[in-house]
């Protein structure tokens, strides 16, 4: 009997379960929700091929959480992992620069000290970011600016 058979059996699993492939070399289910066991044993099957020595991956009975996220194939899960780490680099690269340009502006007497509240564009110096309404993130109103949000500080 398989893992998955016996956790079938001792949970009283019906017709409508979900199946995810649980990989014991990453210790995390690395796809999820599939209509069948048939269906998450072949998807196991083409993750153990992708690695030398083969992973030991199988199908296992889902258990719904909260946090349960869409059915993605593991290129997409990978794919969203590389955009989180880059979108985080990016954002810390974007931190250091506006740490540099806040300072560089309080050494100019800009700014009195660090605890001063601060809206003031960091490229231009108008007075205050002016968003435009559904468009958060668009360039500042303000007629002689029009830098972005991140050229703020705020």
């Amino acid at each position: 009997m398989t893992k998955a058979s016996e956790q079938q059996a001792s949970t009283g699993v019906r017709s409508r379960t979900k199946w995810d492939v649980y990989c014991p070399e990453e210790e995390l289910n690395v796809i999820m929700l599939f209509p069948s066991e048939h269906a998450a044993n072949q998807a196991a099957a083409e993750h153990n091929a992708q690695f030398t020595p083969a992973h030991t991956a199988g199908a296992v009975v889902h258990t719904p959480s909260d946090e349960d996220p869409p059915h993605l194939t593991e290129a997409q899960r990978e794919a969203f992992k590389e955009n989180a780490a880059a979108l985080e680099e990016a954002e810390e690269q974007l931190r250091t620069a506006q740490q540099k340009a806040y300072a560089r502006l309080t050494e100019v007497g800009i700014n009195r000290s660090p605890d001063d509240v601060f809206e003031t564009c960091l490229t231009c110096g108008c007075p205050a970011y002016v968003a435009t309404p559904h468009r958060p993130a668009a360039a500042c109103r303000r007629e002689h600016c029009g830098h972005s949000l991140a050229c703020h500080r705020w």
